[in-house]
């Protein structure tokens, strides 16, 4: 039990704090709660974590990935271009307009600022690939997040795409930049590198408490739906939509996930950067799309429910990747053990013409020359 918590206490918490807060919105509890959780603003959550995250982000590999782009930029169109693209495709098939347009949020923000590095790393490949299509994706996404938004749901919501620009500008940007600032600074590096784990889940604990701020909104939405005089036939938003949603997701994250690696297979990556541009490709970051699904800015005042989205495909990446990753994992591990059971350890056969009592280098052995005689006294 201690180690399935130490390992998922974070899609626990995430799941249980999501139904708390819709059924305490639900309920009506949402104005009583907000008493205690008015202080979390979206921007300044969104900035904190990201400072941290970005400060307890090693970048000290990124060097080495700067010789050969071709694996980052790789996963950069795929991130920004193929998983738009495809969201895009699928929004007609979304039964609800919510998540209609939280789809095209979830597909349109950065990577993820931590499990694409953990997951690579898990799987044994080049980390360095994804912390740099982290760090480029989310140094871009105040440019290319609201430019996609506006070509792709410009016909069903006003978006000031000046005034949004500005706003991720200051909210993902400048914490970004100023974490990695901090981080060269060499006692607060030293510290960001002894203290990672414990930093990392200060920024996990405020992920999560944007997701329950979200939820008691979204809960709260609902809930003067259904108490409305004027209630309307149907309801805005179903488990059968959900179920729709969640597929469109986990599948768009699949398809993308194996074609970034079929793709630096092909171009004759090593098996480390066909890893890495998998998953960083793929994989998208929970603190960005809740801060532009519930802002007042973009759809937060009039599709309370699009930060769903975001929910289902973050959850669904994490399940599914982790589960990918473990199994590569696994089959390198079994190929060594495999290797290592042809080739055993052991003492020269007397085939292999050594004289008794002689030194031999692995070199030699290799070449299947004799080694030297040793003294005897």
């Amino acid at each position: 039990m201690r180690n399935f918590w130490k390992q998922h206490w974070f899609l626990t918490t995430l799941s249980f704090l999501l139904v708390t807060g819709l059924s305490v919105g639900l309920l009506g509890g949402a104005e009583e709660a907000g008493r205690y959780l008015g202080w979390l603003k979206p921007r300044t959550v969104t900035a904190g974590v990201l400072l941290l995250m970005s400060f307890s982000l090693d970048s000290g590999k990124l060097w080495a990935a700067f010789r050969s782009p071709f694996p980052v930029l790789l996963g950069c169109l795929l991130n920004y271009g193929l998983v738009p693209a495809l969201a895009w495709c699928l929004m007609p098939a979304q039964w609800v307009p919510d998540l209609r347009l939280g789809l095209m949020i979830a597909a349109t923000v950065p990577c993820t600022t931590a499990a694409a590095s953990v997951m690579t790393r898990k799987a044994g490949g080049n980390d360095a690939i994804s912390l740099l299509v982290t760090l480029a994706t989310n140094l871009s996404c105040f440019l290319l997040t609201p430019l996609w938004l506006r070509w792709t749901t410009s016909t069903t919501v006003p978006l000031d795409l000046k005034e949004m620009m500005l706003d991720l500008l200051v909210a993902v940007l400048l914490p970004t930049a100023a974490g990695q600032l901090l981080r060269a600074i060499p006692p607060l590096g030293q510290f960001a590198t002894r203290y990672k784990t414990e930093i990392s889940t200060c920024a996990q604990v405020l992920i999560e408490l944007m997701v329950l701020t979200a939820a008691l909104r979204a809960g709260d939405k609902l809930h003067d739906w259904l108490h409305s005089a004027e209630t309307p036939q149907g309801s805005p938003i179903s488990v059968a939509s959900l179920l729709v949603a969640l597929v469109s997701c986990a599948g768009l994250h699949l398809v993308v996930l194996v074609t970034g690696w079929w793709l630096a297979g092909r171009a004759g990556l090593p098996v480390g950067a066909q890893r890495a541009v998998a998953f960083a490709g793929s994989q998208k970051t929970l603190p960005i799309g809740l801060y532009i699904a519930t802002n007042p800015l973009t759809f937060g005042t009039t599709h309370p429910f699009a930060m769903f989205p975001m929910l289902l495909y973050h959850t669904s990446q994490l399940f599914l990747d982790t589960a990918i990753a473990s199994a590569w994992a696994r089959g390198d591990a079994a190929a060594a053990q495999h290797q290592s059971g042809q080739n055993p350890p052991g003492p020269m056969p007397p085939s292999s013409g050594l004289a008794p009592g002689s030194v031999t280098t692995a070199a030699q052995v290799e070449r299947g020359q004799p080694g030297e005689p040793t003294q005897t006294r």
